[in-house]
């Protein structure tokens, strides 16, 4: 008798655990907390450098517009600090960092002197506006057009690039970051 409730109890833990691993693998929500809770461990703290990354006459301008149709391009945002974030609602690290971002745009939404611009690069915009307003609706929604520079992104999501006021990059970050950290809140404020 014993032994049949070792038996039962491994196969309770086995199914538990294959279990967990299963919806941890096909869930993006349950994935993307899973990395929400790795990055709150502060692992994966962004850094600004001191020297530009490029050279602000060699970096093609990205142009990009807002979910009402207004295009810009960071060409136009220059004398200001350009956040911008490549995303995709699918992309489980994209959503573990989206609270950090929201964190972050938050504390500088009445700071004329930085702005935000979250690149999503859902195949369908819907699927993207969709994901903003559902978690993060003050969160500002553009799409590319046109052709995205290679210096700001070469294919992997999440991408964040910070722009100084000259338009050099300063910043490029590929993969998930804790953005709301006070050294990277720092780091971005020394850029005024």
């Amino acid at each position: 008798m014993a032994m049949d409730k070792k038996k039962l109890k491994s196969r309770i833990i086995n199914f538990v655990f294959f279990g967990t691993l299963f919806v941890l693998l096909v869930s993006t929500p349950a994935r993307s907390w899973l990395l929400r809770q790795v990055l709150s461990t502060g692992l994966f703290n962004a850094s600004i450098k001191t020297e530009a990354v490029t050279d602000s006459s060699i970096v093609m301008p990205l142009q990009f517009q807002n979910g009402n149709g207004f295009q810009s391009s960071t060409e136009a945002m220059r004398g200001k600090v350009v956040f911008i974030n490549f995303w995709a609602s699918w992309c489980p690290p994209c959503r573990a960092e989206m609270p950090a971002i929201d964190k972050l745009v938050t504390r500088f939404r009445n700071d004329k002197d930085f702005v935000f611009v979250l690149i999503n690069l859902d195949d369908e915009d819907e699927t993207g506006r969709k994901y903003l307003d559902d978690h993060f609706p003050q969160l500002p929604f553009y799409k590319a057009v046109g052709y995205i520079p290679t210096d700001m992104f070469s294919g992997t999501l999440p991408t964040t690039i910070v722009l100084d006021k000259k338009g050099s990059i300063v910043m490029k970050h590929t993969g998930m970051a804790k953005y709301d950290s006070d050294k990277f809140i720092k780091q971005l404020e020394g850029l005024r």
